[in-house]
């Protein structure tokens, strides 16, 4: 009997010496997964595809956006809403223009802290892997989804979920007055879009605003 219970004792203690490896070689995984993920969107030099944003707000209600994203790196990008109204960002890597044809007026922006500078940032290849850390890696079997949270040098946190393929599909974040920030990358082509693209003249008779900081 004795024997016997060592020899379960034993079993049990090679049991979790098992997992532990298995789970120590999980999180390495998981961070190897991460880390040729980003590197190869770092490497990118510019995509295209269909977005859906959820905007869950601290008093319970919500909206739904959805519109086209393409960005050329270095720092261009066109943000274009279509639903549920049609606004345009436009930066060419100096000049960001937001545009919203129903109100006949276009803006000259400094940054977009408006809408999300954290997702801008990651997308058009201002941030690299010395500048995010993990934080928190799940697995979402549902959707076949892996999720890490992740923390950016400037201390913004953000859920970015990969494909298992390594494609980035979905970033979350909560801001500092509780709302939550979902977006849905669909339809990617990973190829650069032309120039052309991501520049923007105000149709006529439409006022013009610079609300940039003057020096």
């Amino acid at each position: 009997m004795i024997i016997a219970r060592a020899g379960m004792f034993v079993s049990a203690c090679l049991l979790c010496v098992g997992l532990c490896i298995g789970s120590l070689a999980a999180e390495e995984s998981s961070e190897m997964f991460f880390q040729h993920s980003l590197a190869r969107l770092g490497e990118l030099p510019g995509f295209q595809c269909r977005f859906e944003q959820r905007m869950l707000f601290a008093d319970g209600s919500s909206q739904l956006y959805s519109g086209e994203l393409a960005v050329r790196k270095p720092g261009m990008f066109r943000w274009q809403y279509q639903q549920p109204y049609d606004q345009l960002y436009v930066g060419d890597g100096v000049v960001i223009w937001h545009y919203e044809p129903d109100l006949m007026q276009a803006e000259k922006l400094a940054d977009l802290e408006a809408v999300d500078p954290v997702v801008m940032r990651l997308l058009d290849g201002r941030l690299s892997l010395k500048d995010i850390s993990i934080v928190e890696y799940r697995f979402d079997a549902k959707n076949s989804l892996r999720r890490y949270l992740v923390e950016l040098a400037a201390g913004s946190r953000v859920w970015l979920g990969f494909r298992q393929d390594g494609t980035l599909i979905n970033i979350e974040r909560d801001d500092v007055l509780g709302n939550t920030n979902r977006m849905q990358l669909i339809e990617c082509a990973y190829i650069a879009p032309s120039k052309n693209l991501f520049s923007f003249s105000p149709p006529p008779g439409v006022d013009v605003l610079d609300i940039r900081a003057k020096p």
